[in-house]
């Protein structure tokens, strides 16, 4: 059975990289601080005890599969948590979207707490990509992700199931084999950093009472749709506060295409402007 590479975030990040090309993703050990990791838990752990499990609302059959039954998901995390907005500025994380998608290229796609509960199912296998099927390019990235563990993640509480590989594998979704499959096992403040091309899924959970929580949190080329509506999900007040690059990941700045107009703008001006009203 394959295994993704650990590796510790005080090497070259072209360490880091040369994995993530090779096999579609990569574990960083220890990427968030021990001060950063309990922020973080302090502020957002209190949402996951107030938060139903499932899909809220009707919803199709399969989106109920796919987020789960027994899985809490959680948005707006720029409103929960300063220690967030401190993540988001991180050099390393920073690196991934500059290398990745290009410097100034890219949106937040979503930052959302994945809480997987007792007795969940494993989610259905999928590429992140898939998401914009007409933007998808052979030779780039649409999106990339980093998975933020604020909990170890085991085998027994739903550690991500990824084909190591597939992110080279032609065709939509092709099928893959229970051999060609590993597990993202990793201590609470590790990171899984993985291509939008890969092929994975949430891992089902046996553990009795415990919860995996994952900080997932993507970035996707400015030019498309970003998976979160960050703009309703963070106060124009709470976005004034914000670092001037987490403004620009949410939204509340424009656009400026390398080879192309500008996007988001508001009288045909950076929405910038709003934030110094």
């Amino acid at each position: 059975m394959p295994e993704l590479t650990h590796l510790d975030r005080s090497g070259e990040p072209k360490t880091i990289w040369a994995a993530l090309d090779r096999d579609g993703g990569v574990i960083v050990d220890d990427f968030i601080a021990p001060a950063l990791l309990a922020q973080l838990r302090d502020e957002l752990m209190p949402y996951l005890a107030a938060h139903d499990h499932g899909a809220s609302g009707p919803t199709h059959p399969f989106w109920s599969d796919f987020h789960g039954t027994e899985t809490k998901r959680i948005t707006g995390l720029c409103e929960k948590s300063h220690g967030w907005a401190t993540l988001l500025c991180d050099t390393l994380y920073q690196e991934l979207g500059d290398h990745y998608l290009g410097a100034g290229n890219y949106y937040l796609n979503t930052g959302q707490l994945i809480c997987i509960g007792p007795n969940e199912t494993p989610q259905p296998l999928h590429r992140d990509e898939a998401n914009w099927p007409g933007a998808v390019r052979d030779d780039q990235e649409t999106t990339i992700t980093a998975l933020f563990a604020l909990t170890d993640f085991t085998e027994a509480n739903g550690a991500t199931v990824l084909v190591p590989g597939s992110h080279r594998w032609p065709g939509l979704l092709p099928d893959s084999r229970p051999d060609q499959r590993c597990r993202a096992t990793m201590r609470a403040g590790g990171a899984l950093l993985y291509s939008g091309k890969i092929i994975h899924g949430g891992g089902p959970s046996d553990s009795g009472d415990q919860w995996r929580v994952g900080l997932h949190a993507g970035f996707v080329r400015g030019w498309l749709r970003a998976e979160e509506n960050h703009q309703l999900t963070t106060t124009l007040e709470r976005a004034r506060e914000l670092p001037e690059r987490v403004q620009s990941l949410l939204g509340f700045r424009s656009f400026r295409q390398r080879d192309g107009g500008r996007l988001g703008l508001i009288d045909y001006e950076d929405a910038a402007r709003l934030l110094e009203d």
